[in-house]
């Protein structure tokens, strides 16, 4: 059974914050000592680290349930409680993280190191020492310890290579990738022998002493007409190729129609997305060990037929007998190194744009250990109401408003609404921000009932 995997669903939970106390100073000899319940602690987070070192989506799949640690309950003398460890996890670098449900990209981990927090650790909850007032000295309210976030995400593995090998089954790609790169890849004499993509590193000393560098590979699982229908591997090549930015297009003489597969393969691309037909492309003849001359030059004739631009462009190896692969090898290495000045210029610029007042070679002060977070602060207060319908009580009718907001759905959470005091504050939260006003507005009176993160309450 392979240990290949390059799509899977997951479930990740955090952490939920700890209790906050509710306690009071009780010592011989000190009367009425006050609150003094501690915080508890917040839950523990989950982060991703995209690794260049792991290939495979595997260790998701087989298990596909992650829940962070929760944070500990407050204590008495105002002691706060420990915060739950953060779950770190190690994904595939070219890993694409989706919302299970809408399909919308959370995050891209494209490059080794890079990390991000798939799911925040709940909020402590606060103690009672935190609601002591000059007209309320002993309250008996703490906060519940908010839920850590809850996701249901798609991992989608997306090779990450200069060059994508890319062909019918068996042009000789799986052969090509394991004469140039260090991949030991499975070959045989049949269709579809690759049926998973396979990464090798080509060292291009092991071409020429005096040349210094590498660059990496992707032998691309092979496609058949309608592709980009699913009919095949269909989208397990698209996806694939979809990260190259160079590709080896191989064409295999010993077919019977090598040119129409030519265009069926771009046609291929362009039928799954644009971007995919436009990526520059090293036509390749494999194979002309096993053919003649004169046949070999007829079908160059003939690809150049169907595309001018190849005239002169065309390369003719042998991944058996390794004719020709230097020549290609080293077009190849030429066109990487042009695609990495640019997307280097490209990063200096941007990198000017957005700090123009920094010294020429000065050291970036960005931390290399930075973890990327959803922006949940720019919607932190922001708020919508929706009259969702009517409902008939005793013979009134009454409204019914849908509440939804981060910090307004986050306080109901964290406060226990059967304590009169709980309920309290969350109308004061209410009151504070313009949520009570609006509702007004909208025709809301007392009675009407509020729905707010899963809990009801009644408008005053």
């Amino acid at each position: 059974m392979s240990n290949f995997c390059d799509q899977t669903v997951v479930e990740f939970i955090a952490g939920k914050g700890g209790e906050g106390m509710v306690h009071f100073r009780r010592e011989k000899y000190i009367s009425r000592g006050g609150p003094d319940g501690g915080d508890g602690g917040n839950g523990g987070a989950i982060i991703l680290i995209a690794d260049e070192n792991i290939n495979t989506l595997v260790d998701f799949n087989t298990k596909k349930y992650f829940k962070g640690e929760d944070g500990e309950n407050g204590h008495k003398s105002n002691m706060f409680g420990k915060e739950g460890a953060e779950l770190v996890l190690k994904i595939p670098a070219g890993t694409l993280l989706k919302d299970f449900k809408t399909g919308e990209v959370i995050a891209d981990l494209k490059k080794h190191g890079q990390k991000f927090m798939i799911a925040r650790g709940g909020k402590g909850g606060l103690g009672n020492t935190h609601f002591k007032s000059s007209t309320h000295k002993a309250p008996q309210f703490a906060e519940h310890g908010e839920p850590g976030e809850h996701k249901m995400v798609l991992m989608e593995l997306q090779l990450v290579a200069d060059v994508g090998i890319i062909g019918f089954p068996s042009a000789g790609k799986s052969t090509l990738i394991s004469r140039i790169s260090n991949a030991k890849p499975k070959i045989a004499a049949y269709p579809f022998t690759t049926l998973i993509p396979n990464l090798g590193v080509v060292d291009m000393r092991s071409f020429d002493k005096r040349q210094d560098g590498s660059f990496v590979v992707a032998d691309i699982p092979g496609l058949i007409e309608g592709a980009h229908e699913g009919k095949g591997l269909g989208h397990e090549f698209l996806r694939h190729v979809s990260r190259t930015e160079l590709l080896i297009h191989m064409i295999d003489p010993t077919r019977e129609t090598p040119v129409e597969d030519y265009k069926i393969i771009n046609h291929e691309l362009k039928s799954h997305d644009e971007r995919l037909a436009g990526k520059d492309q090293i036509t390749v003849i494999n194979k002309i060990d096993a053919v003649d001359e004169d046949t070999i030059k007829e079908y160059e004739k003939a690809l150049v037929k169907a595309n001018k631009a190849l005239k002169g462009k065309i390369f003719k190896i042998s991944a058996v007998t390794g004719a020709g692969l230097k020549e290609l090898i080293f077009e190849v290495f030429k066109k990487v190194s042009e695609m990495r000045a640019k997307q280097m210029e490209m990063l200096e610029k941007s990198t000017r744009s957005l700090a123009p007042d920094a010294a020429d070679g000065a050291a970036s002060n960005e931390s290399d250990e930075k973890v990327f977070r959803p922006h949940v602060e720019n919607k932190k207060y922001t708020v919508t109401l929706v009259r969702t319908k009517l409902e008939v009580e005793t013979n009134k009718t009454r409204k019914i408003f849908d509440v939804k907001g981060f910090r307004i759905e986050q306080v109901v959470k964290m406060t226990d609404l059967e304590n009169p005091e709980g309920e309290e504050r969350v109308f004061h939260f209410i009151k504070k921000m313009g949520i009570e006003r609006e509702l007004k507005r909208m025709g809301g009176s007392a009675g009407d009932k509020i729905r707010i993160a899963g809990k009801t309450l009644r408008m005053r």
